[in-house]
């Protein structure tokens, strides 16, 4: 779970959704220590978090979730945190909160606790960054070569693309993996850019790799092709 805040406390740029996976009887305490060790929020007495259960997450959960994350915080500047579990969530609700996902409330960050990712929406996934207590090593890799990606020429962008996608016979491409380089490319593209010039476009293209590579059809290697072209910077 550390390695969520890793980028952060260089930083301070926190992704505004994350999609755990496992039970959530263990990770709520481990996620919440986790949040007063590299962020200094409390769970005790703070009203600008909310730890959130369901037996099902459905689409009246999902309007109260987005009025709620609509409303100012108590304290002026404080960052709001969600953290909502629950085994499962309807159709209904996560397209419900697409919006909410994609353009929350500035300074708003939700972390959902779920059993399985498998259960979510291709098009909710493309919003938020999945985490997994077992891709430690993972994220690690992919924050890695994202950096290296951005600061390479483009034929050694392609090089690059090659080494992800690559393949031995009867294998297929980690396309979680691919994801994580994907959510690794915007967080890093998200601090250089910051106040500095317009990178709607840019993450726009993210945006649309990371819902194309939801469709088990796409090519993983074109699409990191097409960011390699794309990303100018």
């Amino acid at each position: 779970m550390d390695h969520i805040f890793e980028h952060y406390k260089k930083t301070g740029y926190l992704h505004h959704a994350h999609l755990i996976e496992g039970d959530q009887v263990a990770l709520v305490p481990i996620l919440l220590a986790a949040l007063e060790r590299h962020m200094g929020i409390s769970a005790q007495g703070n009203p600008d978090l909310s730890v959130i259960a369901h037996g099902s997450f459905g689409i009246d959960e999902a309007r109260t979730l987005t009025s709620m994350q609509s409303r100012a915080g108590f304290d002026e500047g404080a960052r709001k945190i969600f953290i909502i579990s629950a085994p499962s969530f309807t159709r209904e609700a996560q397209n419900a909160l697409l919006k909410t996902f994609e353009e929350p409330t500035a300074g708003t960050h939700f972390f959902i606790i779920l059993p399985h990712f498998n259960t979510i929406l291709p098009t909710l996934k493309s919003r938020v960054v999945l985490v997994s207590p077992k891709d430690a090593q993972t994220h690690d890799d992919t924050s890695a070569l994202a950096k290296k990606f951005l600061d390479a020429s483009l034929e050694e962008r392609f090089v690059i693309a090659k080494k992800l996608t690559d393949k031995k016979t009867g294998e297929v491409v980690d396309r979680e993996k691919i994801r994580s380089f994907f959510d690794n490319l915007e967080r890093i593209l998200y601090t250089r850019l910051a106040g500095k010039k317009d990178g709607s476009e840019i993450f726009r293209e993210i945006f649309q790799a990371k819902t194309y590579l939801s469709d088990r059809g796409s090519s993983p290697k074109m699409l990191i092709e097409h960011l390699a072209i794309a990303i100018s910077v």
